[in-house]
């Protein structure tokens, strides 16, 4: 399987969203500390105390500002779970409108310069703010989910007016639980890094599916790539079999890994002729199997770009552009 014709693209995914039910965000889409938040006064309330949403504000008010700040957390807190079901479709269209407009795009503007905004920072600030959310325990999963989605938006904005927009793409995904999410080790890593759910030992000549836990919906014209990584392969006799594995945008299984030990069963074998010319075992050296461990990162998988290809037939492909001529081998080795 080849992927000379793919992009590179980095990807954002959001966990908890059901990878059943796909939503492509553009990258024009989400917000800033300064978007205003629908009035929802009127609405049911919580039994959450100004004091808890306060404390929480203060211990995680960098995440909260690329939420859209204060008063569209407390917006949030502040509606009933039937109320928020209903009116989500609402909230995201109000807050898409809201980023999408002039005023929103200066303050992004200013933000981004005045600030000295960076691609590294922009990353961990992600982060921090996906932290925050995995920690709050007085919200339903919906409305941390949908907060999620909104951060996500959020910095894909802040990407397209970095100039980087093309590099961030939104992947909803499902997690087991205790599931790892994939992630870049570095700004400028091509692949995220997949970590091991649970403890694998594949013996010498073995080849096992390694499950990940992980379902994504990956968007229409995109694909990942699941490959080794480079210091496991140097290390080990583990190879990512099928390399690379190719997981298609209509795929919605779990993602597993096909990984082989590449050791031999039998080594070396020692032995001897008896005087009546019989073989006698005198010892047998056995390959080695490896175990992969729980949260060890034993593959990576890299967002890729897939236009379609449409063939035509023609009479004769020489008569189109120019021919190298020769082929495997042919301009040898130096």
């Amino acid at each position: 399987m080849s992927s000379n014709n793919t992009e590179e693209t980095k990807m954002y995914v959001i966990e908890g969203a059901p990878a059943d039910e796909v939503q492509t965000t553009p990258a024009d889409d989400v917000q800033t500390s300064t978007t205003p938040a629908p009035d929802m006064s009127n609405l049911n309330t919580d039994q959450i105390s100004d004091e808890e949403i306060q404390e929480f504000y203060e211990e995680h008010k960098d995440a909260i500002d690329l939420m859209g700040g204060l008063d569209m957390f407390e917006s949030l807190m502040a509606l009933s779970d039937e109320d928020f079901e209903q009116l989500k479709p609402s909230f995201l269209q109000l807050f898409n409108e809201a980023i999408n407009e002039d005023g929103a795009k200066k303050e992004i503007l200013a933000m981004i310069v005045g600030e000295n905004y960076t691609p590294a920072r922009l990353e961990l600030d992600y982060t921090t703010a996906i932290e925050a959310l995995n920690t709050i325990d007085f919200l339903s999963q919906s409305k941390i989910d949908l907060l999620k989605e909104v951060t996500t938006i959020s910095i894909n904005k802040i990407r397209e007016y970095m100039g980087l927009a093309e590099s961030a793409v939104t992947i909803p995904c499902e997690l087991d639980e205790g599931v790892t999410i994939p992630s870049y080790a570095h700004e400028t890593d091509a692949g995220m890094d997949i970590y091991s759910p649970s403890e694998y030992t594949i013996g010498p000549g073995e080849t096992v599916i390694i499950p990940t836990g992980i379902k994504m919906a990956i968007p229409e014209g995109y694909a990942i790539l699941i490959q080794p990584r480079s210091g496991q392969s140097a290390k080990t006799k583990l190879r990512v079999a099928n390399t690379p594995g190719l997981i298609d945008s209509g795929y919605r299984d779990e993602i597993g890994v096909i990984v082989e030990n590449i050791e031999p069963p039998f080594k070396d074998i020692d032995y001897e002729f008896d005087d009546n010319g019989e073989i006698h075992i005198k010892s047998i050296l056995h390959g080695e199997a490896y175990t992969i461990a729980e949260g060890q990162r034993f593959a990576q998988m890299r967002l890729v770009r897939v236009p379609k290809a449409n063939f035509v037939e023609v009479s004769s492909v020489n008569e189109i552009g120019e021919d190298r001529n020769g082929g495997f081998g042919s301009t040898g080795l130096e």
